[in-house]
């Protein structure tokens, strides 16, 4: 699925004036009534801007990892594509378990899974930078995020990182979707910094969710003493099987923005 060239309102981005855009939404072999998508969105008015942070320590969304039956092959085929390997070290979340810089210097992490066919790649988990867990955890459960584990991070390798570390994490996921996020608190070092404020920076700037009616789920949240960044906006998907939809944004603690999707769960299973 991929939108037409052409300008359209910016503000549901928080851009006043029309800007032109071409997203492109690339799905695993689930297809995209099961799968997660990525949205790889191509600036042109503005032009993008920054680069993508591959600092682990810095607040926002880090990487995105992908499940693989078999991680030999699966590097080669990156590195032929022209990533570089950051670390194959395993971590507190995986066992097999390799991090590597995409062209773009986008991170990903890829994570074997040998129950996986062996032509399929999954969709598996984002990591995200953020100041602290117990204000975090409230705003994630509110959008209905169940917690699978916590725990404590010393050892940094699977970052490509030597030094000593310290930090803390909790694995989220929805009742209904195994893709995860992966929260992480940094205590030694600090996590510093902000995540993109412009929806045109480079790199993994928000993660979307659908629900089933953009506008009650907005009220609803509201009446609950939530916060959105913008009320929900018509949004009209040009080139794409919908045609139009209802869309929102809020934010975490930490300004990582979060975009509401009226696609009705029900619809894609």
């Amino acid at each position: 699925m991929r939108t037409t060239d052409q300008y359209s309102s910016g503000a549901i981005l928080g851009i006043d004036r029309d800007v032109r855009s071409v997203g492109s939404f690339v799905y695993d072999q689930r297809g995209p009534r099961t799968s997660p998508a990525i949205e790889i969105q191509g600036w042109f008015d503005p032009a993008p801007v920054g680069q993508p942070s591959t600092d682990p320590f810095r607040i926002g969304i880090k990487s995105l990892g992908l499940s693989v039956p078999n991680i030999e092959a699966a590097l080669d085929s990156l590195i032929s594509a022209g990533c570089r390997v950051l670390s194959r070290s395993p971590s507190v979340f995986d066992t097999k378990v390799a991090s590597v810089i995409d062209p773009n210097d986008v991170t990903l992490e890829i994570v074997e899974d040998e129950k996986l066919p062996i032509t399929d790649t999954r969709m598996h988990h984002l990591r995200l930078t953020i100041t602290d867990i117990e204000t975090s955890l409230p705003f994630y459960e509110n959008l209905g995020f169940v917690v699978l584990s916590r725990g404590a991070i010393n050892d940094g390798a699977f970052l490509g990182i030597t030094t000593p570390v310290e930090g803390e994490f909790v694995r989220l996921r929805l009742p209904d979707e195994p893709f995860e996020l992966r929260l992480v608190q940094w205590i030694q070092p600090t996590a510093n910094g902000k995540h993109y404020k412009e929806p045109f920076h480079r790199g993994i700037f928000r993660v979307a969710l659908g629900v089933d009616d953009t506008r009650s789920t907005y009220e609803e949240m509201c009446s609950n003493g939530a916060i959105f960044d913008r009320p929900p906006m018509q949004v009209e998907l040009s080139g794409t099987p919908v045609p139009d939809m209802w869309i929102t944004f809020i934010s975490d603690p930490d300004s990582i923005a979060y975009e509401f999707v009226q696609r009705p769960r029900s619809a894609f299973r």
